[in-house]
């Protein structure tokens, strides 16, 4: 009897620590995307003018770097790149950057969509979206 009654703490504690964890991995991205844009091209020229990214960190501690998957849609076909920022962000802050992604293609309107796949935070732990 005291043999089954083990076994059970046993499986009832792996059960609890397997739930915590995928818990834990399909939290909620840590990040808040509040604007996403292609820019438009510079005079003279078809291209985009890069990637416009507002967006805000959840959370109790600083982010070393946001790594983004961008889906832009122009005549030709569609992309999905990704592009990384870093430095030190302070949760709370509303940060706003823009980069040189797309504009190498041409330029097909601002519509696009930027979702955050990965955060490194500054005590070097990870958060990586469950898709990716």
């Amino acid at each position: 009897m005291q043999l089954l009654g083990r076994l059970l703490l046993v499986a009832a504690i792996s059960v609890g620590i397997a739930s915590t964890s995928i818990g834990q991995a399909f939290a909620a991205a840590p990040v808040l995307v509040k604007q996403c844009f292609v820019t438009k091209p510079k005079l003279m020229s078809h291209n985009a003018g890069g990637t416009q990214i507002v967006y805000v960190i959840y959370g109790k501690k600083n982010a070393a770097s946001i790594t983004f998957a961008v889906t832009y849609r122009n005549a030709q076909q569609q992309f999905v790149r990704t592009v990384t920022d870093t430095g030190d962000f302070a949760p709370g802050t509303t940060i706003d950057h823009h980069f040189a992604l797309y504009n190498d293609v041409t330029y097909a309107g601002q519509q696009a969509t930027c979702v955050p796949t990965k955060v490194k935070w500054l005590d070097s732990t990870l958060w990586i979206a469950p898709s990716h």
